[in-house]
């Protein structure tokens, strides 16, 4: 029988992962077509790139077996030895403060190198689930979603070790990251003393703020996705806060607001966020007021990118935390809210901060309420709290000035709309903003109807008009 772990095994076996990674790289390397069609004359690469109908059903189903239990096992492997490094102390003798900042040096992004991470640290507590990732069998994202069932339920029960060994039984049955998260809220609620029985929490789960948890995650498109678990307190101010924010506004022509009811629910939460960074009694970042940044490299002229030769943009316009955004938001950011522009050279230097002629003063923000009595836009009208001061000629692109006659008032629904649509403004006779919508496609050569501010009171524009 022979050895299991020989002398100089280790070695062998890190030698032989590198031969098998270089045999891969060269399987995978386009090579032409040889005529031969034995299996013992195609490369992997050609099975792929050119694979024969039905003749290479098998082949191509053992490949992609293989290759989801080989990924299985690498993302095991980078798991464990993350953890293997942080109990050896590598990441401090490397300058790094834990096992992901070395994986995140290593070219993988944050979010893998974290969910990495707590996998590898709680693989000693999950012995069920690290079993079957040693044979390849669930992907790092299910045992990444183990981990935190689990740890969604201690939050709010005690286990014992039986119990933790069952509970991971149940939920490694399921089969999706999803339906772990859901049985593992199914569990916790199930396991949780009602109100009276034994072993009750002295504070009921639903009003228990130590439980509250938000999730804040950009996906590919640039775009935030949060999840939130609150108490019921805080749940309530929330819902109150939002409700009055919520209410469908009639279009121009007084068709019902197009908006389902949670776009409505996401722009009230982005009002309330946008009407607190307006406020200055709050608490302070990094020694200021929190506020939006708007990053401007010197490629960016007035909101638009400067065309290469090529005819493409080098630079764009971007925010500190969510990255990239096109030039009309940067032309409805820089419009009215609290906001710090900074313009950086080529290495990241500022080059100017800030312009505070750019917003308005609150005497012209007076002058445009009375005038507008709230957003102006037609049939709306929202009050005048609510909206936004919006460059009619953009500060930027236009040169606008910063003065009653070039301002309105917008709800940010609206706000958002003027930026990113064809709607136009214009400052009539009587110097109240006029609306142009855009060009109906049915109808392309007929001039769109001008129409008049929600609080103008007459169809014209005459300025002797009441």
């Amino acid at each position: 029988m022979t050895n299991p772990h020989p002398a100089g095994g280790l070695d062998a076996v890190i030698a032989g992962l590198d031969a098998f990674i270089n045999t891969l790289i060269d399987q995978l390397a386009p090579t032409p077509a040889t005529g031969n069609d034995d299996d013992g004359g195609r490369s992997l690469f050609q099975l792929l790139h050119t694979p024969h109908r039905v003749f290479d059903d098998t082949h191509l189903l053992t490949v992609l077996k293989s290759a989801v239990t080989l990924t299985n096992l690498t993302t095991h492997l980078i798991a464990t030895a993350t953890a293997a490094c942080e109990r050896a102390g590598v990441p401090a003798r490397q300058h790094a403060r834990h096992g992901a900042d070395l994986l995140t040096n290593l070219a993988l992004t944050p979010g893998a190198a974290h969910r990495y991470t707590r996998v590898g640290r709680a693989a000693v507590l999950l012995p069920a689930t690290t079993r079957l990732q040693r044979l390849g069998a669930i992907s790092i994202e299910l045992a990444d979603a183990i981990g935190k069932g689990l740890t969604h339920i201690e939050r709010r029960t005690e286990l014992t070790d039986d119990d933790r060994t069952r509970i991971e039984q149940q939920l490694l049955t399921q089969t999706t990251p999803a339906t772990v998260a859901n049985k593992a809220r199914h569990i916790a609620i199930a396991r949780t003393p009602g109100p009276g029985q034994p072993g009750a929490p002295t504070i009921p789960a639903a009003e228990n703020t130590d439980l509250n948890d938000m999730t804040l995650t950009q996906n590919d498109e640039g775009r935030i996705t949060a999840t939130l678990d609150l108490d019921v307190l805080t749940g309530e101010e929330l819902i109150t806060a939002l409700d009055p924010l919520t209410r469908p506004i009639p279009q121009p022509d007084g068709t019902p607001d197009p908006r389902p009811a949670p776009q409505r629910r996401a722009d009230a939460l982005g009002h309330v966020i946008r009407h607190y960074l307006h406020g200055y009694q709050r608490p302070t970042s990094g020694g200021v007021l929190p506020h939006v940044t708007l990053i401007r490299p010197p490629t960016t002229a007035f909101g638009q990118p400067t065309p290469t030769p090529t005819g493409t943009a080098t630079e764009v316009d971007f925010l500190a935390f969510t990255g990239p955004i096109s030039c009309h938001t940067a032309d409805l950011i820089t419009c009215d809210c609290t906001l710090d522009t900074a313009h950086l050279d080529h290495n990241g230097v500022p080059l100017d901060i800030g312009r505070s002629k750019r917003l308005f003063t609150p005497e012209i923000r007076k002058a445009l309420g009375l005038r507008d009595q709230g957003c102006a836009f037609p049939g709306c009208g929202r009050p005048i709290a609510w909206c936004d001061a919006h460059h009619i000629h953009h500060w930027h692109a236009d040169h606008g000035h910063t003065c009653l006659d070039n301002g309105v008032l917008l709800c940010r629904h609206h706000h958002t709309l003027i930026h990113h649509t064809d709607w136009q403004i214009y400052l009539g006779p009587d110097r109240h903003p006029w609306f142009i919508p855009p060009t109906d496609p049915k109808h392309p050569n007929r001039p769109p109807e001008h129409l008049r501010s929600h609080a103008r009171r007459t169809l014209t524009t005459e300025s002797a008009a009441a």
